[in-house]
């Protein structure tokens, strides 16, 4: 009796042994599901990791956020910059007149931030909601500042700007009728 194998030649065993020639699909390996991305961003809703009851966490400083006027000084070198919208002036010793900078703002969850070019370098006002004393006169601020001009960064001090005064309203203009000869 003959074998029907041996009538099978050792290449096409080799290549049967290999699974070459078939069409079987082969198995993918299987990934491992890893965290799936948030459905909204963080700064939207924050990540809730689990554990304690969640409990709201801020997203903006309500100081920085509602105002869009500022002062900011600092001492040694002294400087002072003002900001109303998207123009501040920038103040030295060697400049009280001021040069005006055209700034962006850019607002995060503790404090405002207001970035601009002077002289072809960053000019960078950041306001932070965290109380600060001058270090000179020892008054009390409720921002921290730190400007950055031409690679120098130097602290100092902030608040919303004070509103200018309302003008003063003007009296009422009165009709007056001419008077009517009598006669």
């Amino acid at each position: 009796m003959t074998l029907p194998l041996a009538a099978c030649d050792s290449a096409a065993m080799t290549d049967l042994r290999r699974n070459i020639g078939l069409d079987a699909a082969e198995a993918e390996p299987q990934v491992p599901e890893g965290p799936r991305p948030p459905a909204v961003s963080p700064l939207v809703q924050p990540i809730e990791t689990g554990g304690a009851a969640p409990k709201p966490v801020p997203t903006v400083e309500p100081v920085t956020y509602r105002n869009t006027a500022f002062t900011a000084r600092g001492n040694e070198p002294f400087w002072s910059v003002d900001i109303a919208g998207n123009t501040a002036t920038y103040r030295t010793p060697e400049n009280q007149d001021g040069r005006q900078i055209q700034v962006n703002r850019l607002t995060f969850d503790s404090g405002v931030e207001y970035i601009g070019v002077l002289n072809g370098q960053p000019f960078v006002v950041n306001l932070r909601a965290a109380r600060c004393r001058d270090s000179m006169s020892g008054k009390r601020f409720p921002l921290t500042a730190r400007l950055t001009v031409s690679g120098q960064t130097t602290a100092g001090c902030g608040a919303p700007a004070e509103p200018a005064p309302a003008p003063a309203p003007a009296p009422a203009a009165t009709l007056e009728t001419p008077a009517t000869p009598a006669g």
